[in-house]
Parts: structure tokens; C-alpha cells; sequence
């Protein structure tokens, strides 16, 4: 992997260092609203953040990221949410990425957490949720950024 820097040296000024080694959320939502939640929430925490809706090239996006974890919504009568957690998990790329499991549906939970094989999914947060779970949450699974 190259390196590059703003000044076209090559080298990495010590705020890109830094930003590079930190942890990185990605999360997928079709609120926008959720979606700026997230990034604020993450960011003032020092943690680098990816955030995009359901969208067909999702799962190459967090392919090509490799985020240290994932934050997915499974919403109501929306099937993506489901598709890519599926496809995350049978990606040798992606499966071992930890996901957390969000939903307004407490049933879509309890059906993503009987099975893990299939959806993956390590934490699991019914919304609305405590901000405080969720960096618990995230902290556990990948630690500080």
C-alpha cells in the first residue's frame, strides 16, 4: 500500500498517522438522520467514520474499507439490511468483521441473534438505544480509538 501525504512528499504528516491507526466505524442506514447521529456520536469519540444508506454498492464499499466494525439497521419491510449481513458473513473478506445489530423491531433481532451463521451480528441493540450501549457496544467488540 502507498503512502500519501497532503504535501507531496510521501510522508505522512502525525495527524494522518494518527487518523490512519485509529479504529474505524462503518455504519449502513436509510435515515439520513440515524446516519449523522452515528458519525457525530463516533467521531467525537476519535473514531474514524464511514456512513452510507442501503445502497447497491454497500457491500464493495465496506469490502474495500475493511472497517474494524459494522453498525446495521435492520428496518421494517426492507430486505437490504438482511442481504448484507447475509453476504458479510459468507464473505471470507467481510465475516470477520463484528457487526452490531440495530432495529426498532425487537423481533428482527431475536431473528438475526438465532442465527449467527447465517446474519453474523455480536451485539444487538433494540432503538432507540443508549448512547452509552452503543459505545459500550463498539468499545468491547474493537476497543477504544
Amino acid at each position: 500500500m502507498s503512502e500519501t501525504a497532503t504535501d507531496g512528499s510521501g510522508v505522512m504528516s502525525a495527524s494522518e498517522e494518527e487518523q490512519r491507526g485509529r479504529k474505524h466505524v462503518f455504519a449502513v442506514n436509510g435515515s439520513s438522520e440515524f446516519l449523522g447521529a452515528i458519525r457525530v456520536l463516533f467521531e467525537s469519540e476519535s473514531y474514524n467514520v464511514t456512513t452510507t444508506n442501503f445502497v447497491g454498492e454497500t457491500f464493495a464499499q465496506i469490502a474495500a474499507a475493511k472497517p474494524d466494525v459494522i453498525v446495521i439497521d435492520l428496518a421494517y419491510r426492507v430486505q437490504s439490511g438482511w442481504d448484507l449481513m447475509e453476504r458479510l458473513q459468507g464473505d471470507a473478506q467481510t465475516s470477520g468483521i463484528p457487526v452490531v445489530v440495530v432495529s426498532t423491531t425487537k423481533e428482527y433481532l431475536e431473528q438475526a441473534q438465532a442465527r449467527p451463521s447465517q446474519y453474523g451480528g455480536e451485539r444487538f441493540l433494540p432503538k432507540p438505544f443508549d448512547i452509552d450501549d452503543m459505545l459500550n457496544a463498539i468499545q468491547e467488540l474493537v476497543g477504544t480509538a
